[in-house]
């Protein structure tokens, strides 16, 4: 008797555990960022509806991407929001890697910022920006969207 009663818990758990299992993954399914899924060089990346595309090319491979470095010591910078001399961004988007999944931060064109790391890849740098001011917020930005010289 004893035995029979531990099959039935036994298989009462595996249930359980399977319902468990079906529920956290309908879940995670649900929790994924509605936004473009793009295939760079057979990795996935899905991006926010958010995320702009570039007037420029960006890296092909994620894979061949550089390791972040910190910068240096004169991290003063500006964001530019022109490409080719046309204001593309007059508001410049900070993203939360290179892969750009998600924008994390704004400023206007002009803003000062301070270069934290910079990541050399095979086509299109980035670099790790803080934007000062009372609730400081970093992002990655691409290099073309960013200046070293005061921007107007």
């Amino acid at each position: 008797m004893n035995r029979l009663v531990a099959d039935r818990r036994t298989r009462l758990l595996s249930v359980a555990a399977l319902a468990l299992v079906a529920g956290v993954t309908i879940l995670l399914i649900s929790l994924e960022p509605a936004g473009e899924a793009v295939e760079v060089e057979g990795v996935a990346v899905t991006r926010s509806a958010d995320v702009p595309d570039l007037p420029f090319e960006d890296n092909p491979d994620p894979n061949a991407c550089g390791i972040p470095v910190q910068w240096g010591s004169d991290g003063q910078a500006w964001l530019t929001g022109e490409y080719e001399g046309e204001l593309i961004q007059p508001t410049v988007l900070l993203y939360d890697s290179h892969l750009r999944q998600n924008v994390v931060a704004s400023a206007p064109h002009g803003a000062e910022v301070e270069i934290v790391l910079f990541q050399e890849n095979p086509v299109l740098d980035y670099y790790l920006v803080k934007i000062p001011g009372a609730q400081a917020q970093e992002g990655w930005i691409p290099a073309p969207f960013l200046a070293f010289e005061p921007v107007s």
